[in-house]
């Protein structure tokens, strides 16, 4: 067995009474590597709640020192290790080229953007900056809010949770890195700046935004070739995780993209003066990956009139890890409801289990992480999904064909790739 399959063993191997894999919050996970840049790019330390420990010291690109100049860190939505490692499978010289630099950590659970770039960007894990699921009990407001859109569930538009006194702390238990600081500069679509999610993620970073994946070429040359390039910069791109959730993780498809991507990288490179260039540093990475997710295998909660009387409020979580709130009382009851339903290899465990065996990171914990919960965690195997619909809410006209947020080794494991520019520069396959 390589080291780098050992490696993925181990992250994987069931670590809790629970019989369920936990993520590496202890030096190999997301949140580790965010507290890395933090300290490599001049970030503090003090403050409250306390960060997580930075990566383990074989992990760590910089060996525990100050980086030389700018600290590039890439998250590519929906890049999880098998997606890399189907992309060098396709035999592409570039894909060959990351592959050579890349070693196994996990992000976070549930292993969904919410969680994982919350924890990115404040350097703590879900149980302690309070962001749970893609769909999450906000107690403060009294409803499932999608957190993304920083809205209820099931209504429409963006940002109707975002008054004129809404803070990132309404939410978020943590300040982010950049309250920490960090000075950086965080590069994304332009569309989300602005938005209360945005917001919240890189509160005290200044936003750039771009336009088209040659809009973020043009504008990541901008920042990094500034007269004072910025410590660290925040690099994200969700093509990859779009167009897995609307085909499913193809592997033709992810290697397209990822290959554009790569293209990208080595043209920003080349366009460097090779004094900056030799020291910026380069770290890809991603929140998760992805499984297939089939529309025969779904289980519309909704239909089931013995689970909806159990229930005190819409789900929550994601498709792949729900959140159930039971009535008061009525948590065994909701469970064996639920139960009746569920295919082979699903889970049903207590949010108060889940939270003490450490799935959502130690503590301290976010005052509100009970109620954020609620009383039952359902886990199911790919290819099935959770949904649900509320009265009167408008019916899907599409099914996502690939999903994440559970604990399989495709979710859960994800690439660190520690790039060169001088290599990316030097990239055969760039070359006209």
């Amino acid at each position: 067995m390589s080291h780098r399959a050992a490696e993925i063993s181990d992250l994987v191997v069931p670590r809790s009474p629970l019989g369920l894999p936990l993520p590496a919050y202890d030096g190999r996970s997301l949140v580790n590597l965010a507290v890395s840049v933090h300290r490599a790019a001049g970030g503090g330390s003090d403050g409250e709640p306390p960060l997580s420990p930075p990566l383990a010291a074989p992990l760590d690109p910089f060996g525990g020192r100050r980086a030389e100049g700018p600290v590039v860190l890439f998250l590519i939505d929906g890049l999880g290790w098998s997606t890399l490692g189907a992309w060098v499978k396709g035999g592409s010289a570039r894909a060959a080229l990351w592959d050579r630099h890349a070693r196994p950590i996990t992000s976070v659970f549930p292993t969904t953007t919410t969680a994982a770039l919350a924890s990115l960007s404040t350097g703590v894990p879900p149980a302690r900056h309070g962001l749970i699921g893609y769909r999450q009990y906000l107690p403060r407001f009294g409803v499932v809010a999608d957190l993304l859109r920083m809205t209820p569930t099931g209504l429409p538009g963006a940002d109707l949770l975002v008054g004129p006194t809404w803070s990132p702390s309404d939410v978020s238990g943590a300040p982010t890195l950049f309250r920490r600081g960090l000075s950086a500069i965080a590069v994304s679509r332009d569309r989300f700046l602005g938005s209360g999610f945005t917001r919240l993620l890189y509160d005290g970073a200044e936003y750039v935004g771009y336009a088209t994946l040659t809009d973020l070429a043009d504008e990541l040359r901008g920042v990094l070739e500034r007269p004072s390039p910025p410590p660290a910069v925040f690099l994200y791109w969700d093509g990859l995780d779009t167009i897995q959730h609307l085909k499913g993780p193809d592997p033709e498809l992810a290697g397209l993209e990822l290959e554009q991507l790569g293209l990208v990288l080595s043209h920003v490179a080349r366009r460097l003066s090779p004094s900056l260039r030799a020291r910026t540093t380069l770290l890809v990475t991603g929140d998760h990956g992805q499984v297939p997710s089939a529309l025969a295998s779904r289980l519309a909660l909704e239909e089931h009139r013995e689970i909806v009387t159990e229930m005190s409020r819409p789900l929550a979580g994601d498709r792949r890890a729900g959140f159930l709130a039971a009535r008061p009382g009525r948590a065994d009851a909701l469970a064996r409801a639920v139960a009746a339903h569920l295919p082979v290899g699903a889970r049903i465990v207590t949010m108060e289990a889940a939270l003490a065996e450490g799935l959502f990171g130690p503590p301290p914990y976010h005052p509100e992480i009970s109620e954020r919960l609620g009383d039952l965690l359902v886990l199911v195997p790919a290819p099935h999904g959770l949904t649900y619909r509320l009265p009167g809410g408008p019916v899907p006209t599409r099914h996502l064909f690939g999903a994440h947020g559970g604990l399989e080794p495709d979710e859960l494991v994800v690439p660190l790739v520690h790039l060169a520019f001088t290599d990316l520069a030097e990239d055969p396959a760039a070359k006209p």
